[in-house]
Formats: C-alpha cells, sequence, structure tokens
C-alpha cells in the first residue's frame, strides 16, 4: 500500500489565497529530514533534507526512470514517454498495491527551471496523454515541486506536492502512508545520489 507515496514524489499544489494561512503541522526531525502536511482542504505534504553533491545529480536520478524502484517504494516501473526532451518529460509510473486496494498508475510531466538562487522541477497532471489502464486506479491532480538551492558541500532540497490517489480511502490511512514512505524517498536519496552515474554526468545534467 506504500504506492501512496504518489502523492508525495516527483511533486508544488499551485494553491488558492486562501490556503495561504493554513497552518503546517511539523513532524520530528529524524536523520536530518524534516516532514510536515496540512490540509488546504485536501493533504499537502512537504519535505526538506540537505545532500552532498549538486542539484543537477538529482535531476539525473529524477530523469533515470531504471531507478524509480529503488527509491520509490512499491513502484512497479516507469518510463519516458514520446516528446520527452532535457528540460520538459513526460512519465508513465505504475504501482503495485497489496489486496484489497488496486494497483495505481499516474502520468506526469516535469519541467525544469533555473533562477539565480535555486532549481526548480515541476510536476504536473499529464493524465490526458494516455487513455486509462485495465486493473490501475489513475493518480489524478497531481501538482508538486523540487526546489533545489545550492549550499556549501551540498544542496538543500525541498520537495512539496498533492495528489488525488483515487478510490475510496480513510484519510487517516492516506496521511500515515505518505508521510512514512515520503521519508523513505529521502532516505534513500542518501544512497542513490552517491551512484557514480549521476556524480560523472551531473554537468550534462541540464544541457
Amino acid at each position: 500500500m506504500h504506492f501512496l507515496i504518489t502523492l508525495v514524489m516527483l511533486v508544488v499544489l499551485v494553491l488558492p489565497a486562501v490556503a495561504a494561512d493554513v497552518v503546517w503541522t511539523s513532524l520530528k526531525t529524524k536523520a536530518g529530514i524534516s516532514l510536515s502536511y496540512r490540509y488546504a482542504p485536501a493533504l499537502e505534504v512537504k519535505a526538506s533534507a540537505f545532500y552532498p553533491g549538486t542539484p543537477e545529480s538529482f535531476l539525473l536520478l529524477l530523469k533515470d526512470t531504471k531507478s524509480v524502484q529503488r527509491w520509490l517504494k512499491q513502484s512497479e516501473d516507469a518510463k519516458l514517454l514520446d516528446g520527452s526532451t532535457e528540460s520538459h518529460w513526460k512519465v508513465y509510473t505504475r504501482f503495485q498495491s497489496v489486496w484489497p486496494v488496486s494497483p495505481r498508475d499516474m502520468v506526469t510531466c516535469a519541467d525544469v527551471s533555473n533562477t539565480e538562487k535555486n532549481m526548480l522541477i515541476e510536476i504536473s497532471d499529464c493524465s490526458d496523454l494516455m487513455p486509462e489502464t485495465k486493473g490501475y486506479v489513475r493518480i489524478r491532480d497531481v501538482k508538486a515541486v523540487w526546489t533545489l538551492t545550492p549550499k556549501d558541500q551540498g544542496f538543500d532540497m525541498q520537495y512539496q506536492g498533492s495528489a488525488n490517489p483515487g478510490g475510496e480511502l480513510p484519510q487517516w490511512l492516506v496521511k500515515q502512508l505518505t508521510l512514512s514512505s515520503l521519508r523513505a524517498s529521502f532516505v534513500a536519496f542518501k544512497t542513490e545520489l552517491k551512484r557514480p552515474a549521476y556524480q560523472a554526468k551531473a554537468t550534462q545534467a541540464t544541457h
């Protein structure tokens, strides 16, 4: 059931003005990873941590669809769709599940932009690119952003996102599994970002 991490992977919610005043609830920071959540009115989650290396290394990791099973729990597979480019790519991802919960899938688009201070990777719902797959419940309304800010000896990474997992799932279960899975991914990044493949090619990531 950890497929619910999709609520947090790969995504910032474009919030209405009324949501700006909703207070975030913070959880205890563990291993340098901070987590928080709020309902505005749907569940939003946020995470942040510091990693050695460069933002380009993380960009390469996200683009590597073959790596998804190593850092995204219950992911079955992922593939790039036609029309993807270096700064805009489209991904179809499938997630396993445990009976009686149905497996999920989602179609997302990622857009990369740079400012003077950081790199932004914005994730949006692109469900219209593919028809629904038999046997899978489509995750929709995916909206998220990764903010990568260079620092001495590494970079700060923040994620904020929201999604509609579909189906009739209890609110408390969605929150619990989303937050635990998000933390697991941020822990996995510590190992993934050390892989030589992402270090050697980091300078090519945005070219």
